[in-house]
């Protein structure tokens, strides 16, 4: 059966032809009991901390990104003194230039405390710069 498979395609191949899972087959695969065939099943992924998107964003570690996590009025954000450092100082230049932007957003366009960018203005940067 393994030299059957075919991992480009994802699916069995015999004699040039594509053998794919049927939907009573992938309801077994996925363990799901009652399948509804107008119905489209996805497994959501798990939605990333703002540490984890501060991690990403950055490329710093996850000490760094814990120390410069505060809550102002119930609201998770970073100052900006942190990301200024980040700007002139980070080694790479594209990194650099994501937190200059990212300040922008949150500082002038998004502002709602003032001298930090909130976790809300990060979810925004990191869905428009994918």
């Amino acid at each position: 059966m393994v030299r059957l498979w075919d991992p480009a395609y994802q699916c069995f191949t015999f004699n040039q032809e594509d053998m794919t899972p049927t939907i009573e087959e992938y309801s077994v695969l996925l363990r799901i009991d009652n399948v509804q065939l107008n119905k489209i099943y996805v497994k959501e992924p798990k939605p990333m901390t703002f540490k984890k998107k501060l991690m990403k964003l950055t490329g710093m570690t996850d000490t760094w990104a814990e120390k410069q996590i505060r809550k102002k009025n119930e609201v998770s954000c970073i100052p900006w003194f942190s990301l200024r450092e980040l700007v002139q100082n980070h080694p790479d230049i594209l990194k650099r230039v994501d937190m200059f932007v990212l300040a922008i957003y949150g500082l002038i366009v998004f502002p709602k405390v003032l001298g930090h960018i909130e976790v809300a203005v990060v979810d925004f940067f990191e869905k428009i710069s994918e």
